[in-house]
């Protein structure tokens, strides 16, 4: 048997052994998922016959005829909480192509580093060196956190499953402590991306004092359950109060990622992204300028928005001057309603040096003597 060979058993070593496992306490739906991530593995690697020959056994089984009767049942349905019968999470499958992401050239290699640890998790286990896959991700509202755990959980293969903090958070004494187990344990039936968002509701410090008893308890089941996920799991929390997360939770996550407002880079790729064809690209340079500080968020429902009375008024091309009137309102709800002379001399002032009487004149679709004028008028030359 050569290296390469001994390497490529080792990475199906921890599948099997999940099979073995499930088959032994007769949990047919963990049989199934590893099952099927085995056969995944297989024809990734080249061996489609392998990977067929698997899914046919699998096909014929016990377990697969078990799984798909307690599919239509409540074995692998979404835990719901006790009491008001809530779902504690919901799930997705997502595709690359649905789940893009725009992100500066460091937190991009940052996450790339993430999935090629996951992805290397068998032979960095079988080197005696532990993994851990899970990320921490904060930042301001509208950055893009939900987004980046789809598109980890597509680039992965795997369903994402989002934590629901209205179900998992009970008033009654211990239920919230029981509802994060039920969560986890339903995450960790088979291969998944688990999603914590507004994480900061269930993983506060236990030192604040304004906090009851209940969920600095919480605090302590949360980080057991985190401690017991499996190298096969991703856990992904969000949070936009990251001061607000106990010093315990921080160390519990191996990777930890801020994002922040798009960069130049990341807000052209966004605008062509979410125009298309309905702007050119030297209406795109321009938003590019004009979209600094906005969020991702903002960004989108900006374009869609514009997208939307195109479409509406039958045009092609969206109108440059209701995305500008739509982005200083961004920041200003009154802008909207201001003066056109006063709305670009806004523009000016957010970058002067880019927005030169001529571009100003093609932004708002009036002649450059005419914005001559106004800037004087407002003391600007």
């Amino acid at each position: 048997m050569t290296k390469s060979d001994s390497k490529g058993i080792q990475s199906y070593l921890f599948d099997l052994a999940k099979i073995i496992d499930g088959a032994s306490n007769s949990d047919y739906d963990r049989v199934v998922a590893y099952t099927e991530q085995l056969s995944n593995r297989l024809k990734d690697d080249g061996q489609p016959e392998a990977a067929k020959r698997l899914l046919e056994i699998l096909s014929r089984s016990k377990a697969k005829t078990v799984s798909l009767a307690r599919a239509t049942g409540t074995s692998r349905s979404v835990p719901v909480d006790s009491e008001s019968r809530m779902s504690l999470a919901t799930e997705e499958s997502w595709e690359i192509e649905q789940a893009p992401v725009y992100l500066s050239q460091e937190v991009a290699n940052e996450v790339e580093r993430f999935l090629r640890y996951f992805r290397a998790a068998d032979q960095l286990i079988a080197s005696g060196v532990g993994v851990s896959p899970s990320m921490l991700v904060y930042g301001p509202p509208g950055c893009g956190k939900t987004q980046l755990a789809r598109h980890i959980a597509a680039e992965l293969k795997l369903p994402l499953i989002t934590g629901r903090s209205d179900g998992m958070i009970s008033s009654y004494l211990g239920s919230t402590a029981k509802n994060l187990r039920s969560l986890f344990e339903h995450a960790m039936s088979r291969p998944c991306v688990l999603f914590l968002d507004e994480f900061d509701a269930i993983a506060k410090m236990r030192d604040d004092g304004r906090e009851l008893g209940e969920l600095k308890r919480v605090v302590i089941s949360l980080l057991q359950n985190i401690d017991a996920m499996g190298k096969d799991h991703v856990l992904i929390a969000a949070t936009n109060h990251e001061h607000l997360l106990d010093p315990a939770i921080w160390r519990r996550f191996a990777f930890k990622l801020k994002l922040s407002e798009p960069a130049d880079e990341a807000r052209l790729q966004m605008l062509k992204s979410f125009l298309r064809d309905f702007a050119t690209s030297d209406e795109v340079e321009i938003l590019v300028a004009l979209t600094a500080g906005m969020n991702g968020a903002q960004i989108k429902q900006t374009a869609e928005d514009a997208i939307r009375e195109a479409v509406l008024e039958g045009s092609t091309r969206v109108s440059l001057p209701r995305m500008v009137d739509s982005i200083l309102a961004a920041s200003d709800h009154s802008m909207r309603a201001m003066p056109e002379s006063d709305k670009i001399k806004a523009v000016r002032d957010r970058l002067p040096k880019q927005f030169t009487q001529r571009r100003l004149a093609k932004v708002f679709d009036i002649s450059q003597g005419q914005v001559s004028k106004m800037l004087s008028a407002a003391g600007d030359k």
